[in-house]
């Protein structure tokens, strides 16, 4: 089976055996950019995403710090009016606030929404860091999940948390925010950037096999085109062109010594013809 294919191509044109690899060599670079400025895309979009997001969340515990100095933290109906405004902000699928043990021991349950509900809700109660969860659907990221924790501190954003809560102790988790952010954006952008990639690729690859054609043309293909044209009129018995050979390249040389020969057969055959008179 190799052989018939190695055979194959020894039948192709030379222009084929030149212009092909050439341009596997041209689409291979470009396919792999294109590939790595994907990937590139959904980590920078992912990670601008996550900052926007723990942005959004500290901004949220900001405004229940204000809430709770003002004492409006405790009437429901405050709480469920800041929660809406954070719903309603553009990107954002889902806000929650999540109330740990130690709030709900101090103050009672609060909004049945307050209460974890998944295993996700359980690690923002359980961690001092903020976490970060990728929601994927069709191998593509669909949404993506953030929770920052609200850790107990003598100083947070200027305020002793210890001072309302009594009972937490300097690095207790309080509760926390969980949001969920749409990657629709994402998808949207990654569709455009591939769809542009590719046009700009295939007119780029298009103008380089033109570039390479030409190129082949003019320097390979026409003079051995002629040569090939002339030895058939040489081997008729015609001797009345000579190739121009102004280069010094490989072809120039074939030219040269073509037309050499072309003069020693055409030498021969006079005086072959003399000694047949």
């Amino acid at each position: 089976m190799s052989n018939g294919i190695f055979k194959s191509f020894q039948d192709v044109s030379i222009k084929t055996k030149i212009i092909v690899p050439l341009v596997l060599l041209v689409i291979i670079p470009i396919a792999l950019i294109v590939y790595n400025s994907y990937n590139l895309q959904n980590k920078l979009t992912v990670s601008l995403t996550r900052h926007d997001a723990v942005v959004t969340a500290k901004t949220a515990l900001s405004s229940l710090n204000a809430m709770m100095l003002n004492g409006t933290i405790m009437k429901k109906t405050d709480r469920k009016g800041l929660f809406s405004i954070y719903k309603k902000m553009r990107g954002i699928k889902g806000f929650q606030v999540i109330r740990g043990k130690i709030v709900n021991s101090e103050f009672g349950k609060g909004l049945a929404e307050e209460e974890p509900s998944s295993s996700f809700d359980n690690q923002i109660l359980n961690t001092n860091k903020t976490l970060t969860k990728i929601i994927y659907k069709n191998g593509r990221p669909f949404e993506l999940m953030v929770g920052v924790p609200f850790v107990a501190k003598t100083n947070s954003r200027g305020i002793n948390c210890l001072m309302c809560h009594t009972k937490a102790s300097p690095g207790d988790i309080l509760g926390g925010v969980k949001l969920i952010y749409s990657l629709k954006l994402l998808k949207n952008a990654q569709d455009i950037f591939i769809k542009n990639s590719a046009i700009i690729a295939v007119i780029f690859i298009v103008i380089i096999i033109l570039f390479l054609y030409f190129i082949m043309k003019s320097a390979i293909i026409k003079p051995i085109t002629k040569m090939s044209r002339l030895a058939d009129e040489i081997s008729k018995g015609h001797f009345t062109e000579e190739i121009a050979h102004p280069r010094n390249d490989e072809i120039g040389s074939l030219a040269k010594s073509f037309n050499r020969m072309q003069i020693s057969l055409k030498k021969a055959m006079e005086l072959l013809k003399r000694g047949n008179k």
